[in-house]
């Protein structure tokens, strides 16, 4: 499966300065992480990392790009996520001319991908590499802490009204099995599914990562606490997480693993006594 398509509308040279407009925060991150901050003349609305970003002017979403005002910023190239919907747009974005590099990010694998893919755009690329080894030193230090703990049967939240959770085919799903969380959203077969509350004490998980509490662990949760036979309430295992790293598919997946994994199997960074 191709991980990253580039299409190319008018050539860009990666020896100069660009213009870059960026319509995806994960992408953004990346070109500052890169060292090519500067050259990023515009961000999508939902942007909000690094904090250099919010003095860029904002072009609508990867989704629904204003072409009026990408157009205003004088873009050499426009980078974002290239999805079915989205298709339209970007066929007129090629069409005005200006060169578009489009990646996928739902897996760990597609993530590093795109990390080297805009690194060899921007003439980047030992910094593209080793922004991915410092993700598979995250990677790889999770997997040698948590090798030794079962699986733990977990659901991880993004929303609860409607209840939604994260399912397969993402790359949060990838970083819960790498942490050896059971994610109970799997058997729905979809990416982000909506869960009836039946359905999950039915499924009776042992941790519940609730993005509705915040990133406090010690939030109280007075929805959760109506459901007492759920073992991860009544063990006092319902946590919140931080919005900011972890939906974010970019540069800082490593410590959005480790920051998962802490919550899934906290015994493996207790100290031997």
């Amino acid at each position: 499966m191709m991980l990253a398509m580039v299409v190319l509308a008018t050539p860009g040279s990666a020896s100069c300065a660009d213009r870059i407009v960026s319509l995806v925060p994960s992408v953004t991150e990346t070109l500052f992480a890169l060292g090519v901050g500067n050259e990023v003349v515009g961000v999508s609305s939902y942007d909000d990392y690094p904090p250099d970003v919010q003095r860029l002017p904002r072009v609508g979403s990867f989704l629904t790009p204003n072409l009026e005002a990408i157009a205003a910023l004088r873009p050499t190239i426009v980078m974002g996520r290239g999805i079915s919907s989205n298709q339209r747009a970007l066929h007129a974005l090629g069409s005005l001319g200006y060169e578009t590099l489009m990646i996928e990010d739902d897996s760990l694998a597609q993530i590093e991908q795109s990390i080297r893919t805009i690194g060899t755009r921007m003439g980047r690329s030992p910094q593209a590499a080793a922004i991915i080894a410092s993700i598979e030193a995250n990677v790889n230090d999770v997997r040698t802490r948590v090798r030794a703990y079962p699986e733990r049967r977990t659901l991880m939240l993004v929303g609860h009204q409607p209840i939604v959770a994260v399912g397969t085919g993402t790359y949060l799903d990838d970083l819960l099995k790498i942490a050896r969380a059971d994610n109970i959203a799997d058997e729905a077969a979809q990416q982000w599914p909506q869960l009836s509350i039946e359905y999950i004490v039915a499924m009776r998980p042992e941790v519940i990562i609730d993005g509705q509490m915040g990133s406090d662990p010690r939030s109280p949760s007075q929805f959760w606490n109506t459901y007492p036979t759920i073992p991860a309430v009544t063990n006092h295992r319902v946590v919140g997480y931080p919005e900011d790293p972890t939906l974010h598919p970019g540069p800082r997946v490593g410590a959005t693993l480790e920051m998962l994994a802490k919550l899934v199997h906290p015994e493996a960074w207790t100290p031997a006594r």
